[in-house]
C-alpha cells in the first residue's frame, strides 16, 4: 500500500558534529546495544579488547542485548582522547548500535504514514529547530508496506492543522494565536467524546479567525486576571523540584547552571518570588531575544509536529494545550533566569535552555500525568486560567 514520508528539512540537514557538541550523547545516559551490533563488535579484531570491558551484556531482548559501561566521567568506554567514537572510526557506522546510529532521529506513524523528526535533547538537533530559516520545509516522498495502523481520526487531522494555521496567522501575536487554539481544543475535547460532529472544528475556526481579525481575541486575552504569581510560582517550583528528583547523568552540569540560576533570584529569606522571573525576563530576556523573532513559533511548529498534538500520550486536547503552555511556561522561566545571570542571551544559552528542560522532560516517566495534576493543583485547570501564564510573558 502507498503512504506518505514526511521530512522536514531540520531533519534532512540534520549532522552530527562529534566532539565539537555541546552535550555529547556519548555521556551519561543509558546506551542500548542490540544483539546483533554486540557480537560484531566483539568478534572485530581492532575492538574486542576495548568491547570485553565498555560493554555489559544485559540480554532484556535482541534490541537491548547489551549497554554501553560509562566510566567515571560519564564517557562511553568507545570513546578515544578526542571525544570520538573508535566503533564509527574502526569500523564504520554499518557497526554502530541501533541506538548510535538513530539517535537524535526519531519517526512515528500516523494512520500508515511515517513522519520523521529529531529530538530537542540533542543540542544540534535544537540548533536546527529553533536557528534554521527553513527548518519546516517538508519533503514528502511515497513509500510502500502493508503494515496496520491505526487511522489517525478525522478531528485529530482537522484539530492539528487548525492548530497550525492558527499559530502562524500573519501579523497576529503568539499569545493570540495560543489562545485561538486553547479555544479550538475545547471544541476538540466535545467532538473527541463523540458530542459534536467534526464540521463543529470547521465552524469554530472559522470564527477564531473573524475574532482574530475585528480584535475580540485580544480584548478577551487582555481580559485575564494578571495577578497569577502566586500560581505561577507553584507550577515552576513543582516542576522544577520534580526534575530535580533522580537526576539523570547526562547533561547534569548544564542542568545546574540553570538552578544556580534559579538560585541567585532568591530574596534575603531564599525565596524565589515569581516576580524577580518576570522582570528578568522583560528587562534583559526579551531584549536579548529581539533577534531571533521567529523563536518561539518554531518551538510551537516542532512541538505540534513532534508531539502529535492534540494526540499526545493518553490526554485530552484541552490537557494536551495546558502541558503545552507549562512546556512553553517553564522555557521561558529557563530563559529569564539565564539571562538575569548572564545579563543577557547567547544562541549557546538558548539552545542549552530548550535543550536541557527536554533532555530533563523526555526521561521523567508519566511526565503529562503529573504536570496535568500539578496544574490543577496550581488552579490552572481552565483555558482563562492556564493562558495567564503567558500574560507577563509578551
Amino acid at each position: 500500500m502507498k503512504h506518505l514520508l514526511v521530512r522536514p528539512q531540520f531533519v534532512t540537514q540534520f549532522s552530527c558534529i562529534g566532539g565539537d557538541c555541546e552535550d555529547s550523547c556519548c555521556y551519561g545516559w543509558n546506551i542500548h546495544i542490540d544483539k546483533q551490533s554486540y557480537k560484531k563488535t566483539l568478534a572485530h579484531n581492532e575492538l574486542k579488547e576495548i568491547a570485553k570491558t565498555a560493554l555489559k551484556k544485559v540480554k532484556k531482548s535482541d534490541g537491548v542485548w547489551a549497554t554501553a559501561v560509562l566510566n567515571d566521567n560519564g564517557a562511553c568506554g568507545f570513546l578515544d582522547a578526542n571525544n570520538l567514537c573508535q566503533i564509527h572510526a574502526k569500523a564504520g557506522e554499518s557497526l554502530l548500535s541501533d541506538t548510535c546510529k538513530t539517535y537524535p532521529r526519531m519517526a512515528h506513524m500516523r494512520g500508515g504514514d511515517r513522519y520523521e523528526s529529531l529530538s530537542l535533547s540533542c543540542p544540534e538537533a535544537a540548533r536546527n529547530i529553533l536557528f534554521r530559516d527553513d527548518a519546516f520545509s517538508l519533503e514528502r516522498q511515497t513509500i510502500n508496506h502493508n503494515r496496520a495502523f491505526k487511522a489517525t481520526p478525522l478531528w485529530a487531522q482537522k484539530a492539528y492543522d487548525y492548530s497550525i494555521q492558527l499559530l502562524l496567522k500573519p501579523e497576529q501575536p503568539l499569545e493570540l494565536g495560543l489562545t485561538a487554539i486553547g479555544i479550538l481544543m475545547k471544541t476538540a475535547d466535545r467532538v473527541a467524546l463523540g458530542e459534536l460532529d467534526t464540521t463543529a472544528l470547521d465552524n469554530m475556526f472559522l470564527q477564531l479567525i473573524a475574532l482574530s481579525d475585528n480584535g475580540q481575541l485580544k480584548q478577551h486575552f487582555d481580559g485575564f486576571n494578571q495577578n497569577t504569581d502566586e500560581h505561577q510560582m507553584h507550577a515552576f517550583t513543582s516542576i522544577q523540584l520534580w526534575l530535580n528528583t533522580n537526576k539523570i547523568r547526562r547533561g547534569r552540569s548544564r542542568f545546574e547552571q540553570i538552578n544556580q540560576a534559579i538560585c541567585a533570584l532568591a530574596d534575603d529569606k531564599q525565596n524565589i518570588p515569581m516576580a524577580s522571573i518576570n522582570q528578568a525576563w522583560q528587562q534583559i530576556a526579551l531584549p536579548a531575544l529581539s533577534g531571533h523573532p521567529q523563536l518561539f513559533s518554531r518551538y510551537l511548529c516542532y512541538y505540534l509536529y513532534h508531539m502529535q498534538f492534540p494526540q499526545v500520550d493518553t490526554l485530552t486536547p484541552s490537557e494536551a494545550f495546558r502541558v503545552m503552555l507549562l512546556d512553553l511556561f517553564m522555557l521561558r522561566c529557563y530563559l529569564a533566569v539565564i539571562a538575569a545571570s548572564k545579563q543577557g542571551l547567547s544562541e549557546h544559552d538558548i539552545i542549552m535552555c530548550f535543550q536541557v528542560y527536554h533532555t530533563n522532560r523526555q526521561h521523567k516517566a508519566n511526565y503529562s500525568q503529573y504536570v496535568t495534576e500539578i496544574l490543577a493543583q496550581a488552579k490552572f485547570d481552565e483555558l482563562a486560567a492556564i493562558l495567564t501564564l503567558l500574560s507577563k510573558a509578551n
